[in-house]
């Protein structure tokens, strides 16, 4: 979501990091006509993918092609409000919806009621799913017809992390902008140059708010203690497993997978906000963890926590 904060700088040329996939967006940027009915943004979680959607997205929809900031289009944007900029619901699965009256957000509702009709201000239109994957089967199959014959006017931004999630006839179908790790020296230059906070759950997608803040400190704390040593790292291991059954504390929707996606998020920061030395590798296990965690290997989640942990104790050392 766009803040009033961001409507001074929002341009591609803030994406740092994302070297290929710059060069994409800026190409496409220039030569607008170029642009196919669907680009696939893969890689990461918190490496940069919605920030350039927003980006690529309001420079296509402005009325002078470049993001100005002054015209209705960019205003309107900044404010979104758009007509124009069709952005699904982060999270939540995506039906085909009925055949008449469909919900709003459901695939019917798009090709019946909004992409069959002309843009209203700009010259084109922008539609943003930002959790693509949450298509379900009859959903995708539908989509894929849109795409086939997708309206002149009409783009569509799919944002996934694992690009094999999709359906290889709609990746087919697309244009793949890749999105890769960060180093702790891009890290570093996001938040000195654009004032950016690197919150402690931006590593994932996960909703801590829900937590008794007394409890939310302790992980932090535990965490922050023991995961620049290795001795201390399978403590912090052992811990997380006995966690698994003493949490008298955790409310019914904060299951075992969930808490390690909160544990992991925290490691990111720490090993981030660390100057004293290089963490970019132990990130990117960490990364790779979660990515695990989320194909839904039920019973494994211990057999992957070792792996993490024996990892992150040689990279230590």
């Amino acid at each position: 979501m766009i803040t009033e904060q961001a409507s001074s700088s929002f341009s591609l040329r803030d994406l740092l990091g994302q070297k290929t996939a710059s060069q994409y967006l800026e190409n496409y940027s220039k030569h607008q006509d170029k642009i196919p009915p669907l680009l696939i943004f893969y890689g990461p979680s918190g490496v940069g993918k919605w920030f350039a959607a927003e980006r690529f997205a309001r420079t296509i929809l402005c009325l002078n092609q470049n993001s100005c900031g002054s015209c209705i289009s960019c205003r309107t944007f900044m404010k979104n409000t758009h007509p124009d900029f069709i952005l699904f619901p982060e999270g939540e699965k995506i039906a085909i919806g009925e055949s008449k009256d469909p919900k709003e957000f459901t695939i019917r509702w798009l090709q019946n009621q909004r992409i069959i009709y002309p843009p209203s201000i700009s010259p084109r239109r922008v539609v943003l799913i930002p959790d693509a994957n949450k298509i379900n089967g009859e959903a995708e199959t539908s989509m894929l017809k849109t795409l086939e014959e997708a309206p002149h006017h009409t783009r569509f931004i799919f944002i996934v992390e694992d690009i094999h999630s999709l359906k290889s006839t709609i990746i087919s179908r697309a244009i793949l902008i890749p999105f890769g790790y960060l180093s702790s020296k891009t890290l570093n230059q996001i938040n000195s140059e654009q004032n950016i906070i690197l919150h402690d759950q931006q590593a994932g997608s996960f909703d801590y708010h829900f937590l008794d803040p007394i409890v939310w400190a302790e992980y932090k704390d535990i965490v922050q203690n023991k995961i620049f040593d290795s001795r201390q790292l399978l403590d912090l291991e052992l811990w997380i497993r006995e966690h698994k059954v003493k949490h008298p504390e955790w409310p019914d929707e904060f299951d075992y997978t969930k808490f390690l996606e909160l544990i992991t998020s925290i490691m990111i920061h720490e090993y981030r906000k660390n100057m004293d030395k290089d963490y970019s590798e132990s990130i990117i296990a960490v990364f790779e963890f979660k990515e695990m965690l989320h194909r839904q290997f039920n019973g494994m989640e211990n057999f992957i926590l070792s792996q993490l942990f024996s990892k992150l104790c040689s990279l230590n050392k």
